[in-house]
């Protein structure tokens, strides 16, 4: 047919009514948040409309973690700063902190934590869609992605797994853009402008996620910086110098409200394993440890076709193991693709050059070439692990494209200006053939080193060697019709999932180009595809695990757990002192697991930004030495129990429980929470401390430090320490010698917030044995108190409670100068009408 009888046909065609357009803006905008708000119900019904809720992994090991911190609240009615019960010691911060002057956060969301995470989803979409409208998007632009935003399905995953702060800190991201605009682009008052963007900044801050702030400070910083090179070109530095002054002010209120937070988080930052090893000589983290977890090439194939790497059950990619994919959505990467190729937005690149730059950052380990040079040179690039989690932020920034792909369709279809619509359509549809054939024909459904890893297992299993003909076979066998068939299926099924939407959503846009269905119903149309596609996967990976009843607590769901050997080990550790002794639960995964720590104190737990000194301890010194475990270590760090599969035949060790659930192992050569040793042997480094104590050592004998004693330490059999007062914040101890000595006490070195006084005069904490607290004391009678008094605490809920009052002050006068426009506007207005 000939251009000009095509053109013909489509006069004589009637535009379809469209009722969308028939309605007022602020109509729009209900129905479109309307929409957007039931769709966390259709996802999270079980827990808004079903009676349970969602007790992710972390959650549970948080709760466990920080049942010291509870227990000290309930007997002393006091903020707990020191946890007693996880790595033998740390500090509480790095696990929970303390309240917060009341917001939003702790107040309302608290309040509807029965729902969660539905009206946290609300915030969410809220705010991605009022972001999309700033950006200068149509209402149902600015669903599609919203959408995306919200229902990408790493959300869920995070959701279900109990990683809560990081959610949190995510759901106000679009909130700080919004604000960003507001006071950048709009004629709305500043005050309010100011107010919102220090709200949701104060928010993001509470939730109290840094890393999350740290990927997202790439995009938002693009925009300022972009902002920045626009004033200067255009000579508006003076406007935009006020527009810094505005958004400085807003930050400044956000930092004093959360400032406890990260003045602690500073103060610790030196000591955690995040700032550095003292064995390695590092000042962040390891390369290996910080790379694990990277996004192979291959795998982003998986932003459009979910399963193509197995998902998390049957994943086969280069990671130790996943929870799932990011997914982008199939209708979400043809818009994004035409936004991409079409869009004349200003912003465009703002979005996109963060979003590739992010998807480079994710390959880690396998893009070594970019990220080398960030880890080694870029300022906190290497104190951030999971290179995949920069993908968060990639599908954040690509919804943009999307959006302005989605905007720059519907105005072609609407205009009907020639049909530039038809032939764009022909990239995305061949990008998307290639995804095909790679999800058809290119993939191998086999994890790097597996084949070796079940050749090892079934070797051993059979007492043969691993070269062995027959062993080769079996791994053949079971590769071939066990393993890959299941991910072959899961693939391929994706693969056809994705062909098919794509095709719906191009047969949309064809019919509203042909004037078959009206351009507004398509675009409706096309959200309720996107969010079909999206939440269908999202469903997949939403662990049904972590949901339980609704009325179970945290306590409750971890009590359950208790075993026998968990209740003799709890009646076992306490002394006649007040102080407990520690167990190392080797029947547990010790260094990744805080559930024994609910019920005792543990030399392990959960923790990943554990003290670097107590993880070089870990790595170096716990399971060195003839018996294969430092015996040496376990005396000194008062660990009295172990938990393990079977009896141990160690000199000294004895077992005191079993069952069929387990072993408990007593240590009978403990030592008490303080003791005097004979010596003090001062070594040049605490490097060399740390290789001394992982060789054979008698640590009630012999102290390891770098620091020398002022008098000559003189052993001294009558010597006695006796611990009068216990608890996370305090230490107190009555002390007799008859000559000068050394003591050695069984808790972990941290110096800040930390003094120690001898009869009412400050002394000097020694750092011993590399990880524990060490004192000279003189001849005589005396009393040792410590006391841990954080600067950060009392002078940041100060600034809080400051900070809080400048926030709302800001709000309420924004308001009142907004009325107060507004009562003009309509005076001006009224007597316009009478004149």
């Amino acid at each position: 047919m000939s251009a000009k009888k095509r053109q013909k046909s489509k006069k004589q065609l009637p535009d379809p009514p469209d009722f969308w357009e028939k309605l007022p803006s602020g109509k729009k905008h209900v129905f479109a948040l309307l929409f957007l708000f039931i769709l966390p119900v259709i996802l999270f019904h079980a827990s808004v409309l079903g009676g349970q809720q969602y007790m992710g992994h972390d959650v549970i090991q948080w709760r466990a973690g920080a049942e010291s911190l509870m227990q000290h609240k309930e007997q002393y009615d006091e903020t707990a700063h020191w946890a007693s019960n996880m790595f033998s010691g740390m500090p509480a911060t790095t696990i929970s902190h303390p309240p917060q002057i009341s917001n939003l956060d702790n107040t309302v969301l608290r309040g509807l934590r029965v729902i969660y995470p539905a009206a946290e989803m609300w915030i969410l979409l809220a705010g991605a869609y009022l972001m999309f409208i700033l950006l200068g998007a149509r209402p149902l632009s600015a669903v599609f992605g919203a959408i995306i935003i919200g229902f990408t399905t790493y959300i869920p995953i995070i959701i279900g797994a109990g990683h809560n702060a990081k959610f949190l800190a995510y759901i106000y991201i679009p909130w700080l853009y919004s604000g960003y605009l507001l006071l950048t682009r709009s004629k709305i008052n500043p005050w309010l402008a100011l107010f919102i963007f220090a709200w949701a900044l104060t928010l993001h801050m509470r939730a109290y996620h840094p890393q999350v702030t740290y990927f997202f400070l790439f995009p938002l910083g693009t925009l300022f910086v972009y902002d920045l090179v626009k004033a200067i070109k255009a000579g508006n530095a003076k406007p935009f110098a006020k527009h810094t002054a505005w958004l400085l002010g807003a930050a400044v209120i956000a930092v004093l409200i959360s400032i406890q937070l990260y003045w602690s988080t500073m103060e610790y930052s030196p000591f955690s394993m995040r700032g550095g090893s003292e064995l390695a000589g590092t000042d962040g983290l390891s390369r290996d440890y910080a790379f694990a977890w990277s996004q192979g090439w291959g795998e982003l194939l998986t932003l459009l076709i979910p399963g193509a790497y197995g998902g998390s059950e049957l994943y086969w990619g280069p990671k130790t193991f996943t929870s799932g994919p990011h997914y982008f959505g199939a209708l979400a990467f043809l818009f994004f693709v035409i936004g991409v190729m079409k869009s004349d937005h200003r912003l465009k690149w703002v979005f996109l050059g963060p979003g590739i730059a992010t998807v480079l950052f994710s390959l880690g380990e396998h893009f070594g070439a970019l990220n080398n040079l960030m880890f080694a040179y870029f300022p906190l690039f290497d104190k951030f692990r999971v290179p995949e989690m920069w993908l968060m932020v990639s599908v954040f920034c690509f919804a943009f494209p999307a959006v302005l792909g989605v905007d720059w369709m519907l105005k072609q279809l609407k205009s009907k200006s020639g049909d530039a619509w038809r032939r764009v359509l022909f990239i995305p549809a061949g990008l998307a053939l290639g995804a095909l054939l790679i999800g058809f024909t290119m993939l191998s459904f086999e994890k790097p080193g597996e084949r070796e890893q079940l050749a090892q297992q079934i070797a051993q299993q059979n007492q043969v060697d691993v070269n062995d003909p027959r062993v080769q076979q079996t791994v053949d066998r079971f590769i071939q019709n066990e393993l890959v068939p299941d991910r072959e299926d899961l693939a391929r099924g994706d693969t056809l999932r994705f062909a098919f939407l794509f095709l719906v959503g191009g047969g949309l846009i064809w019919a509203m180009g042909l004037n078959k269905i009206p351009v507004s119903a398509g675009a409706i149309a096309f959200c309720v595809i996107l969010a079909y596609d999206l939440i269908s996967v999202d469903s997949r990976y939403l662990s049904e695990r972590s949901l339980v009843d609704g009325d179970m607590t945290r306590e409750g769901y971890i009590e359950r757990t208790e075993r026998n050997l968990d209740r003799f080990l709890s009646e076992n550790v306490e002394t006649d002192e007040g102080w407990k002794y520690r167990v190392l639960p080797l029947l547990d995964n010790p260094f990744n697991n805080a559930i024994p720590a609910f019920f005792y104190p543990s030399a392990g737990g959960y923790s990943g930004a554990k003290l670097g000194y107590y993880q070089d301890l870990i790595d170096e010194a716990f399971f060195s030495g003839s018996m294969g475990i430092n015996t040496g270590i376990l005396n000194m760090l008062n660990i009295r129990y172990l938990s393990t599969q079977s009896p141990v035949g160690i000199p000294g060790f004895e077992t005191a429980f079993q069952d069929e659930r387990g072993v408990v192992i007593e240590n009978t050569n403990v030592l008490p929470k303080a003791w005097f040793v004979g010596s003090v042997e001062v070594l040049e480094s605490q490097p060399a401390v740390l290789r001394r104590i992982s060789d054979d050592f008698d640590p009630s004998q012999t102290a390891f430090t770098t620091y020398r004693p002022s008098a000559d330490i003189q052993p001294d059999p009558n010597a006695e320490a006796r611990i009068t007062t216990y608890n996370a914040n305090a230490i107190s101890m009555e002390i007799s010698r008859n000559e000068p000595g050394f003591m050695v006490l069984g808790e972990i070195w941290y110096p800040p917030g930390w003094t120690a006084t001898l009869n009412g005069e400050e002394i000097e904490i020694i750092r011993t044995n590399y990880v524990l607290r060490g004192f000279e004391i003189p001849a005589g009678d005396h009393t040792l108190e410590m006391r841990l008094d954080p600067v950060w605490y009392v002078a940041g809920n100060r600034l809080a409670v400051i900070g809080t009052l400048l926030l709302f002050a800001t709000g309420g006068f924004g308001l009142f100068l907004q009325f107060r426009r507004r009562e003009q506007t309509d005076a001006e207005d009224g007597g316009s009408e009478e004149s």
